[in-house]
């Protein structure tokens, strides 16, 4: 599947390129605050996931086949190795890849999210947003007012609603809703035959302060599937990391793309640069 991506070219042409993955119902356009500044280190790939932003949609999703799916773009773009890092599905998807292809994984990043089935959030929000009528909708505004009803959270309303697009006069959605919905039960999940071997990459797991998305349950499998990793903690960060900390995520991506090794970076990242203290972080999203 040829997937649609933005590219920040820069930095130093020596480094293996990063590639961004976002999480369900985001897109590449989400990561721009974050892949503008860490392109002054080296180039930067932010991409859209199958079924979602401006790459094609198919029935089926997989992290066996978003991880091809991402070969196929290193293929594309001539890129032998790069530096995979992930937010939430994406991270599952940066996991998958370098799982499945070590050698073309210099290192990883997993923000907010472990190599483990999680309970089913999101269902009810495909649902919600296959109820709208968007051929009343003559703005994002009333799309919202429609959405309200089975959405109460404004902050999880403008999520899924930045997946609309004006069409021939009309809003339309960019995202494939029944292709994600029918594959919820594979996407909360972590493929059983990809956790049958350690893998010997160097891996940063990034969780929130104020998220329950990376829990003391999931360490052992995380430190058994990559016995190179260490578990970074980002304070008042929710779920959402590059939303809640923008800056201090920047940094701390900045100084992974650093360093050989993720074992070099503390526990608790305590960012020294221009806007630390962060804000305060909102509680981690459900719907």
């Amino acid at each position: 599947m040829k997937l649609s991506c933005r590219s920040y070219p820069g930095g130093d042409a020596g480094c293996a390129p990063l590639v961004l993955l976002h999480g369900l119902f985001g897109s590449a356009a989400q990561w721009h605050h974050i892949a503008a500044p860490l392109s002054a280190r080296a180039r930067v790939l932010a991409v859209d996931l199958r079924n979602h932003g401006l790459s094609p949609h198919a029935d089926a999703m997989d992290y066996e086949s978003m991880a091809d799916d991402l070969r196929e773009l290193l293929d594309a773009r001539g890129i032998a190795r790069a530096r995979i890092a992930g937010h939430s599905m994406g991270g599952k998807v940066a996991m998958a890849f370098a799982l499945r292809y070590p050698g073309r994984t210099e290192a990883l990043a997993v923000l907010d999210i472990a190599p483990a089935r999680y309970h089913d959030h999101f269902s009810a929000l495909v649902c919600a947003a296959l109820r709208l009528d968007l051929g009343a909708a003559r703005s994002r505004e009333e799309a919202d007012r429609q959405l309200e009803r089975f959405v109460p959270s404004a902050r999880l309303r403008a999520m899924l609603l930045q997946n609309l697009a004006w069409r021939d006069g009309r809003l339309a959605w960019r995202i494939h809703w029944l292709g994600i919905g029918g594959s919820m039960p594979q996407l909360l999940g972590f493929p059983a035959g990809l956790q049958r071997a350690p893998s010997a990459i160097d891996a940063l797991f990034v969780r929130g302060g104020a998220s329950d998305y990376v829990l003391p349950r999931h360490e052992d499998t995380i430190q058994r599937l990559f016995p190179h990793s260490r578990i970074v903690e980002l304070p008042e960060a929710g779920h959402w990391l590059h939303a809640d900390q923008p800056a201090a995520l920047v940094q701390l991506l900045a100084e992974w793309t650093e360093t050989p090794g993720a074992a070099e970076l503390p526990v608790c990242f305590s960012p020294g640069a221009v806007g630390w203290p962060p804000r305060h972080a909102a509680a981690p999203l459900r719907p």
